[in-house]
């Protein structure tokens, strides 16, 4: 995987930009994120599972509101597991069919080792947050399978040391011909330099390659990606 500063010299190198003033290292630096955000819209319009990942949330008993993974892609949660603290008892946190169902629990499932459900939940105060039902809770771990977005590379603070830009690499790799391809159309167009419809019509056919690419891509052990009903479950029960 390339680091910022590694696309952001390969396009200098290309175009032969190193001593440019006109654009600038933040001209680039904006032009990659930017593509990185179009390459990321395809991917999640035909292969979203290029960004499964997962993470863990430790839960308490009496707490039912949590915040989504910091990095989810449109709140899009695959599934959810949970653990007791020792490991011993394990179930799938599904999602509550209903509001009315999911009252009644609060209200008639107080015990300490009731099953969880939950329901996305968006508060003025709090945002977007994981409901769980019933509202008693229950002490444990959460492991979380939900869509990330895609890294923008720009500077940010991790445990409170601020991580350089440059550093950080770009996580759509095989795509970085498309990714460099799209910046180097916007440095024509501002220079304008008459090479730049053709290293546009270059740039759309990089991306025909990409979606090809991404329409071939199947999980492991199956023939066809599996349709999206999310939004038809999601309004089951409504």
């Amino acid at each position: 995987m390339s680091t910022l500063l590694e696309l952001r010299e390969r396009v200098q190198a290309d175009l032969d930009l190193q001593d440019e003033t006109f654009i600038t290292d933040s001209d680039i630096n904006t032009w990659i994120n930017d593509a990185i955000k179009k390459a990321e819209a395809v991917i999640h319009t035909l292969y979203e599972d290029y960004f499964i990942t997962q993470t863990t949330q430790a839960i308490t008993a009496g707490t039912y509101l949590y915040s989504y993974p910091s990095d989810v892609y449109a709140n899009k949660i695959r599934k959810i597991i949970y653990h007791d603290s020792g490991k011993t008892t394990s179930h799938e946190v599904r999602r509550v069919p209903s509001l009315v169902e999911g009252s009644e629990r609060d209200i008639y499932s107080t015990g300490s080792n009731s099953v969880l459900q939950w329901s996305p939940y968006n508060s003025k105060s709090g945002g977007r947050q994981i409901r769980l039902f019933p509202e008693a809770g229950r002490a444990g771990t959460l492991i979380i399978w939900y869509i990330r977005n895609a890294r923008q590379l720009v500077d940010e603070t991790v445990d409170e040391v601020i991580t350089l830009a440059d550093a950080q690499s770009c996580d759509i790799d095989e795509f970085e011909r498309y990714i460099l391809q799209c910046v180097k159309t916007e440095c024509y167009f501002k220079e304008g330099d008459p090479r730049a419809m053709q290293s546009k019509q270059l740039e759309e056919q990089l991306k025909v390659d990409m979606i090809e690419t991404l329409s071939n891509a199947v999980p492991d052990n199956n023939d066809e990606i599996p349709m999206d009903f999310s939004f038809y479950n999601d309004c089951e029960g409504v």
